[in-house]
């Protein structure tokens, strides 16, 4: 009877901690003055974005390599465009979607901002998944002008800004 009760007070909040699950996106931002642009790659769960976009757009679609990767680039896009909003200097910037690729648990997605000239602040608002998970968590890491920082943003906290004084 020892024994089963042992094993039910170590089993139970391991068992309980295995059926919770955490909705975060981590995206790095890393600004390169020489080709001024701004660098991001971002990793979200596949069955959370699956999960996002079969929600918004079509209940057929699958991220991962079976699908159609054209398509999927496309909806992956348009998510981005719509969630992952990127200021520079106070004015909205136009994302330039590179691609993505599959990792064993995540997406990995390749986006960047040109053109920019006399970088003087960066604001990211970034609603990934908040719109499916009210529980969504988007870490942000920015390295810009030797300055690092990093952000977690959360439904109704959704933007991280940097400034740089000259």
């Amino acid at each position: 009877m020892k024994k089963l009760s042992i094993l039910l007070l170590v089993a139970l909040p391991l068992m309980a901690a295995a059926a919770h699950k955490y909705y975060f996106s981590v995206t790095q931002a890393d600004y390169d003055a020489q080709e001024h642009s701004l660098k991001m790659v971002t990793r979200v769960f596949y069955d959370d974005l699956e999960k996002a976009f079969q929600e918004r757009y079509d209940a057929s679609i699958k991220v991962d390599a079976t699908y159609d990767q054209d398509k999927l680039d496309a909806y992956i896009q348009r998510y981005f465009d719509q969630k992952l909003i990127i200021s520079i200097n106070g004015k909205p910037q136009q994302l330039n979607y590179i691609g993505h690729k599959d990792e064993v648990d995540y997406v990995v997605c390749f986006i960047e901002v040109t053109g920019i000239q006399d970088l003087r602040s960066i604001a990211i608002e970034n609603t990934l998944l908040m719109d499916v998970f009210p529980d969504q968590k988007n870490v942000i890491h920015l390295n810009a002008k030797g300055k690092k920082k990093s952000f977690l943003l959360t439904e109704g906290n959704d933007k991280a800004m940097l400034n740089f004084s000259e």
